[in-house]
């Protein structure tokens, strides 16, 4: 079976392991720097969960310390243990509570008219302002109802402290009778503050939105607070009024003015971080790609507030930078990988080569003539194994060949790779009776040459002419069973199936007579007489058991060499029986040369010879 593409055994090896290697680093490199993109991101997102869970509990303790005062100032006045009206007393019960760590920026009483009178914990200053009118409207709705609990109103920027601030406030009733409100300014600056402080060497932006779009807590606020919402004032009440948050548009953060565009990135299911509200987004601005983290807080005493984070790409510069030196130095030991297996491969396939080239050397000479190579052994097991097997094999193939090239040199070259595919030492083969085509050959006035010339120049002579007719015969599908002194017996279609066997004896009858006309042989001219006749013979060894020598037999066979002798009488170089013509392809190839009483027949022959 042949194939239209063969590849060697290193292009094999080498391709197949540098797919392997290929694939093996491509998978490692994809998992990898997916994996160490997903632990990068899962850490950041833990660090801002920390810090968001931080500030939520920040909020909570601060808002409920501010709820707890003011819940104990209303119950204080309605059980009479504090009158608003005592200066006195108010006062000294305000500064009391100063004594605490507040955590607010003002607290006092707003009275009926408008007045705040209150105090700066920090240093017990005091603080007196007019209300803008809409700040009155708590109070007023307050007196209304009676007695409610605190409440908190929603956060806004206050020019008169110039911050964010948050305001918690409390009716006070004293049996049945409104005697102002309790307030508190809660900064909510120190809450964007707290966001960052500790963070300036670290990347993400933290921020708080409240009411869905107003910014309550952020990096910039105070930024904006000082130039943006100052431009707002332009008169005195204007300058006592409330001004609302800044919108995430108003800000200056592209993240946070195209936060409804971020897409929701999922995560794992059994994370129990889900389980507290946590949201990762992403979203792209301007070319780079934004990590969002948010919580929403649903029991803050506002609206409900989101404390978020995000971060932009270049957290992750310095993991994608070490991935890039891991995948360089990774594909600088492939690249050394490769170079090492073309040389074990080398190395590996060397006995391989030699082994296809001895068989090529046998496959492409004469095995019988050549000194057989021997393959050299290996320090590797399977291979020594295998050219000491070569080496063995290629020896009995060579002996074998040998044999055979020396067998045939004493019988005909076909009837001994016969004898030695035959299976057996006996030496002997089946006879079998055949139609066949002899030629018998003999050298005309041999005798008489002989008498004149050396032995040496005669067994020359002979060898010469002998080794030139057994070419010719051969050619032809002949074969030459015996060299009778200087006759020689040809057999065609014995053991060999010859279609035309009869034109292939005259064939080589004609082809003998030209060679023998057109050359000398060591020095000599020589004429050859042949006779060819075609019948039934017998094939097969004659002889003792010890000495075999492979013959036919037949009248077929005899009547041949008597038409060889034929020749002397009617004087021409080749005759043929009626048996051969009557076989010829062509008949008319032949010419009649005379009917000849044969010795041992009871009627005359027709012979013919060729024509010229």
């Amino acid at each position: 079976m042949t194939s239209k593409r063969r590849y060697s055994v290193l292009s094999v090896l080498l391709a197949s392991f540098i797919g392997t290697s290929v694939f093996g680093v491509g998978l490692a490199l994809y998992v990898g720097l997916g994996t160490a993109y997903e632990n990068t991101r899962n850490l950041w997102v833990m660090l801002a969960d920390i810090d968001l869970t931080s500030v939520q509990r920040t909020m909570h303790e601060r808002m409920s310390e501010v709820d707890e005062r003011s819940n104990w100032v209303a119950r204080q006045v309605a059980d009479g243990n504090l009158d608003p009206s005592f200066q006195y007393g108010w006062t000294n019960a305000m500064r009391a509570l100063a004594a605490a760590d507040m955590d607010v920026m003002a607290y006092g009483l707003v009275t009926g008219d408008r007045q705040f009178i209150g105090f700066n914990p920090d240093d017990m200053s005091e603080i007196r302002r007019t209300l803008p009118q809409d700040d009155m409207l708590f109070s007023e709705l307050a007196q209304i109802r009676g007695p409610v609990a605190n409440r908190t109103g929603f956060p806004r920027w206050d020019p008169y402290f110039n911050r964010t601030v948050l305001t918690s406030w409390v009716p006070l009733f004293y049996d049945g009778h409104y005697l102002g409100t309790f307030i508190q300014y809660l900064s909510l600056s120190n809450l964007s503050e707290s966001l960052i402080r500790g963070r300036e060497d670290l990347p993400g932006t933290p921020f708080i939105l409240i009411g869905g779009n107003r910014v309550m807590a952020h990096p910039d606020l105070r930024d904006w607070g000082e130039n943006t919402a100052n431009k707002l004032i332009n008169g005195a009440d204007i300058a006592r009024s409330p001004i609302p948050l800044p919108t995430i548009h108003d800000i200056g953060d592209p993240v946070l003015a195209n936060i409804g565009k971020s897409e929701r990135i999922r995560t794992d299911e059994k994370d129990a971080r889900q389980n507290t509200g946590l949201r990762l987004a992403g979203l792209e601005v301007d070319g780079r790609y934004h990590l969002i983290v948010t919580r929403q807080v649903l029991n803050a005493p506002i609206s409900p507030v989101i404390i978020g984070m995000h971060f932009t790409e270049e957290l992750f510069d310095d993991e994608w930078d070490r991935l890039v030196l891991a995948s360089i130095l990774g594909g600088g030991v492939f690249i050394l990988a490769v170079i090492v297996a073309i040389i074990l491969s080398k190395q590996f396939t060397k006995p391989i080569r030699r082994f296809a080239a001895a068989a090529r050397a046998f496959e492409d000479d004469d095995i019988a003539s050549i000194d057989v190579p021997q393959l050299s052994g290996s320090r590797i097991r399977e291979y020594d194994d295998a050219a000491r097997s070569f080496n063995h094999m290629m020896m009995a193939v060579h002996d074998r060949e040998r044999i055979t090239s020396l067998f045939g040199k004493f019988v005909p070259l076909s009837i001994a790779k016969k004898l030695l595919a035959s299976g057996n030492d006996s030496g002997v083969l089946p006879p079998q009776q055949s139609e066949a085509t002899v030629l018998f050959i003999d050298i005309a006035h041999f005798t008489s040459m002989c008498e004149s010339l050396h032995p040496n120049q005669i067994i020359a002579m002979l060898n010469d002419y002998f080794d030139c007719a057994t070419q010719i015969i051969e050619s032809h599908g002949g074969i030459i069973t015996q060299f009778q002194g200087d006759a020689i017996l040809a057999v065609y279609n014995v053991f060999d199936d010859l279609e035309h066997h009869a034109d292939a004896a005259l064939d080589s009858a004609i082809a003998l007579q030209n060679e023998v006309s057109n050359r000398t042989f060591e020095g000599l001219n020589i004429q050859v007489r042949c006779g060819v006749n075609t019948g039934t013979m017998v094939a097969g060894n004659v002889g003792a058991k010890a000495r075999l020598s492979f013959t036919v037999h037949g009248d077929a066979v005899n009547t041949a060499s008597r038409l060889e002798q034929e020749n002397k009488v009617l004087g021409t170089r080749i005759l043929i029986s009626d048996s051969t013509r009557n076989l010829l392809t062509d008949p008319n190839r032949v010419i009649k040369a005379g009917d000849v009483l044969l010795r041992g027949r009871h009627s005359k022959t027709e012979l013919f010879t060729t024509n010229g």
